[in-house]
């Protein structure tokens, strides 16, 4: 291989811009033959690269394993959390609107009370009695008379 050549491959090797076959090319090159001096630190390299048998510990397993199975508690708890933290937030929701409603639906009892107490006073005197009447008569009437003028302004 010539040296501007095999210059150009590295400098694209180096910026992870080389192909398959032409990585294969580089590591056949400076594995298997004598390279010039200059090229001692690149087939360094790839002797470390494609050559070094990586002794892998015998506890690496057991404690991969481990890890995995703790991240896996974790993520469960906190799954477990998030499921709780939204049912809480959603019963409260809840709970604020029952007690709404029910506060609501006792002012309105409570008007309701007042109305109807209002309505049975009871008059002892007869006079107050004709009275009462009359006023609640006369009410009605303008009501009614009032109704009227509307109607005929509309017919017209």
């Amino acid at each position: 291989m010539e040296s501007n050549e095999l210059k150009k491959l590295v400098e694209r090797f180096y910026e992870g811009q080389t192909t398959e076959q032409e990585e294969q090319l580089l590591q056949h090159y400076f594995l298997d033959g004598d390279v010039p001096p200059e090229w001692a630190v690149e087939q360094q390299l790839f002797k470390q690269l494609y050559q070094a048998d990586v002794p892998v510990p015998e506890y690496l397993e057991r404690h991969l394993s481990q890890q995995i199975d703790g991240w896996n508690k974790i993520e469960k708890l906190s799954e477990r959390k998030a499921r709780t933290f939204t049912l809480r937030w959603i019963v409260g929701v809840a709970a604020g609107l029952l007690l709404l409603f029910s506060v609501g639906l006792l002012v309105h009892s409570q008007q309701k009370e007042d109305e109807i107490a209002a309505q049975r006073e009871i008059v002892n005197n007869p006079q107050d009695a004709y009275a009462e009447t009359e006023k609640a008569l006369l009410k009605f009437s303008n009501t009614i008379n009032k109704g009227l003028k509307q109607f005929e302004n509309e017919t017209r």
